[in-house]
């Protein structure tokens, strides 16, 4: 894929990933005890794991809001040129990459399911970014394959 077809599709993905960043981050600030009960009994499905523990330090419950704007606009200024503002797909990519490798630790040490599902969904969503880096690099390349 390149060209146009390339280009739609990696501005309709970073448009969707926003839209995900922030609907999530707005979660997390607004009901964040709430998000996280509801994560562990959806984890209850799944296994036997420890609660989330309440978010009794707000300043890190801050910095996470502050990670998800930051994150949403990235993906956001991104879609809007993705030639231009291509590298900013790999700062996404080491934000998400950070995420996910500090969760799968977190879980390993405390067997909570929301760290394990962040690790996770944090893990595919570095794969995925890396996907749209290197789609947007095809884009305008006249020796790109069709």
């Amino acid at each position: 894929m390149s060209g146009e077809r390339a280009e739609r599709f990696v501005r309709l993905s970073l448009l969707l990933m926003a839209g995900g960043f922030a609907l999530v981050g707005f979660f997390f600030i607004a009901w964040p005890d709430g998000t996280l009960a509801r994560l562990t009994e959806f984890g209850d499905s799944f296994g036997d794991f420890a609660p989330a523990p309440e978010t009794d330090e707000r300043l890190w419950l801050s910095l996470g809001f502050a990670y998800m704007v930051v994150i949403t606009f990235l993906a956001l200024i991104a879609a809007s040129d993705v030639v231009r503002y291509r590298p900013m797909l790999l700062a996404l990519a080491a934000g998400k990459a950070a995420s996910s490798v500090t969760s799968l630790v977190f879980f390993a040490q405390d067997d909570v399911f929301a760290y394990l599902l962040n690790g996770l969904v944090d893990g595919f969503l570095v794969l995925a970014t890396l996907l749209l880096w290197a789609l947007a690099g095809r884009v305008g390349s006249p020796d790109a394959p069709g």
